[in-house]
């Protein structure tokens, strides 16, 4: 979520605002979710992650979060569940797939049952509850707004959308 959010158009033509980052962090979120392999850099984080978590001792409740890519484990189901067969050739029951797809829930439900240690923010709950979602529109508006639309499809673009923002 955060590297779509922060390679969004609207977003990513912020040169100003880049500059003033320090890039290092969020090269190694968009290095560890390289969609190349299927995640394959993901899924050994993950797999590592598990290891660190099933590893930890009983006061080491950081070490025990996971939090996976939720739509990757989803993606992942569903073509666990229709790319393979709930019978095999021999009319028998593949118990494999079943065995997968209950290996993988069992997983999820253990991460959902993690304590987590860190203190509830009221004020960032508030925040997260509260904040409108901005439509595609409103994200240009508020990204011309920070730094002035340079190249001539961006003008354009500005014109446009204050002219039917003003109607």
């Amino acid at each position: 979520a955060i590297i779509a959010g922060m390679n969004m158009t609207w977003v990513s033509r912020l040169k100003k605002t880049w500059s003033k980052v320090n890039r290092a962090k969020f090269e190694i979120l968009e290095h560890q979710m390289d969609p190349t392999s299927n995640f394959g850099i993901y899924r050994s984080c993950l797999k590592a992650a598990m290891w660190r978590s099933e590893g930890a001792e009983a006061g080491s409740k950081e070490e025990k979060i996971i939090i996976p890519f939720f739509s990757l484990f989803v993606k992942d189901l569903y073509f666990l569940n229709e790319g393979c067969s709930n019978k095999l050739p021999n009319g028998d029951i593949n118990f494999e797939k079943f065995w997968q797809l209950a290996k993988q829930i069992s997983d999820f439900i253990t991460w959902q049952q993690a304590e987590c240690p860190f203190p509830k923010n009221d004020k960032v709950i508030s925040y997260l509850l509260t904040s409108p979602v901005f439509s595609e529109s409103t994200l240009a508006l508020a990204s011309f707004e920070c730094e002035a639309p340079e190249k001539s499809f961006e003008k354009e673009k500005h014109k446009q959308l204050k002219a039917s923002a003003s109607v």
